[in-house]
């Protein structure tokens, strides 16, 4: 484990005294025979040098979401994940549950029609008194606005669940008075569905859920965007619904951070596909998330066709 806080450090050694320790990038370097897998969990304003560093290793990466919020890193990280060459997946608990599987099994069968309109929603109260709130609450480390935050899963959910949107339109509003925009709606606009995502470090967190509405009914997983698994996916089809009848699909309660990890690693001996984000898609994410600004800044519609960050 690697760490620049030498008492944090310390602690890890109290709980487990088996664990090799590393305080420099270059002690991390050197304990390289004894692991197989590169977690970065560090703030996305270190994510480029942490990244350079883990394929100079040779290690395949999980690197913690977003991939940046650094314009001037883009062309780099592009290079970087864009040669492949090492497994790498971008965290997004949110797909490592069971009831994303069951939203994409509704959407690929077709038995409610193709999709129409989506809408999820990721919010919570943020403490600013919290450790990691000085670099989340300043633009130049942490992001412009709240999808750099708790908002860029749901744009990693609807890449997986819908592919690449078209286009992206976006506002946003400052509620605690901080240089964050902690409040945002964006509409990912596809041909023939729109899907709209609200994020929010300063409102409740009740209403975190997935709604999709289809030609023939509609799939609802309430709780979806969190820290937790969604207990259940509801669907209501064209016939259920003038029964008032909701079809409700019970959905096992994973530890979700723990299944991400376990799902890459099965990935890398064969044994199952990768679920997490890939690096095309953690790519595609970044695009979107600026393209978010741009039309923040612009109050227009972004064409995502060929858009490169600039």
């Amino acid at each position: 484990m690697h760490g620049r806080d030498p008492d944090r450090l310390r602690a890890v050694a109290a709980v487990d005294p088996t664990i090799r320790l590393a305080a420099s990038e270059a002690q991390f370097a050197e304990l390289r025979p004894y692991y197989d897998v590169v977690f970065i969990g560090s703030p996305p304003f270190l994510h480029l040098p942490h990244l350079e560093l883990a394929f100079r290793l040779g290690t395949p990466v999980i690197c913690e979401k977003p991939l940046t919020a650094r314009r001037a890193d883009y062309p780099r990280l592009a290079g970087l994940l864009g040669a492949g060459g090492l497994p790498f997946a971008l965290a997004h608990q949110v797909r490592h549950q069971q009831a994303v599987a069951e939203l994409s099994r509704l959407i690929s069968c077709g038995d409610l029609g193709a999709p129409v309109a989506a809408d999820l929603h990721w919010c919570f109260l943020m403490n600013h008194a919290a450790s990691n709130a000085r670099w989340k609450l300043d633009p130049t480390l942490g992001g412009s606005n709240a999808m750099f935050d708790c908002g860029v899963h749901a744009i990693d959910l609807a890449l997986l669940l819908f592919g690449m949107p078209t286009r992206a339109g976006a506002t946003a509003h400052r509620i605690n008075g901080a240089a964050v925009q902690d409040a945002v709606t964006v509409v990912l606009d596809y041909p023939g569905l729109a899907v709209t995502i609200v994020a929010s470090q300063a409102a409740a967190a009740a209403g975190n859920d997935v709604r999709i509405v289809f030609e023939r009914g509609t799939a609802h997983a309430r709780g979806l965007l969190g820290e937790r698994a969604a207990p259940a996916v509801e669907v209501v089809g064209a016939k259920a619904q003038s029964a008032g009848h909701v079809k409700k699909i019970a959905c096992a309660d994973d530890d979700l951070y723990r299944r991400e990890v376990e799902d890459f690693c099965r990935s890398l001996n064969g044994s199952a596909p990768g679920l997490g984000t890939s690096a095309a898609e953690a790519l595609d994410a970044a695009r979107i998330l600026f393209a978010i600004e741009d039309s923040i800044a612009s109050g227009r519609f972004v064409e995502l066709g060929g858009y490169c960050p600039q």
